[in-house]
């Protein structure tokens, strides 16, 4: 458990509502939520930019890559030599998404 200073305002005010630590922890709660989700979205965002850009999902793109040599020709020569960059950028918004939605779903339980 951390210790956190409320202002007092606020803390009489949630008192009103009920327990002022449960008030407090559903506040919380749904803030935690908010952030979470809009972060979801603006990875989503990056993952569907890239999704339409190469015009293949993540994990079909990457394993083509690993594999196929005449399909990275093809990305460099028809989309955009600079794919690897690129690729760094949506692995990172692919996994974000995956990551902040299992945190989303352990604080929708507690």
């Amino acid at each position: 458990m951390i210790t956190v200073s409320i202002n007092e305002e606020y803390a009489k005010i949630l008192s009103d509502f009920g327990n002022l630590q449960s008030e407090i922890n559903l506040a919380i709660k749904r803030y935690s939520i908010e952030i979470i989700a809009n972060k979801i979205i603006e990875l989503q965002s990056k993952n569907q930019h890239y999704q339409s850009k190469y015009k293949s999902d993540f994990v079909t793109f990457f394993d083509k890559i690993k594999q196929d040599e005449t399909f990275i020709s093809e990305i460099e020569n028809n989309i955009d030599k600079r794919w690897e960059i690129d690729l760094a950028e949506w692995e990172f918004s692919h996994k974000g998404v995956q990551d902040w939605t299992e945190k989303l779903q352990a604080i929708l339980l507690i």
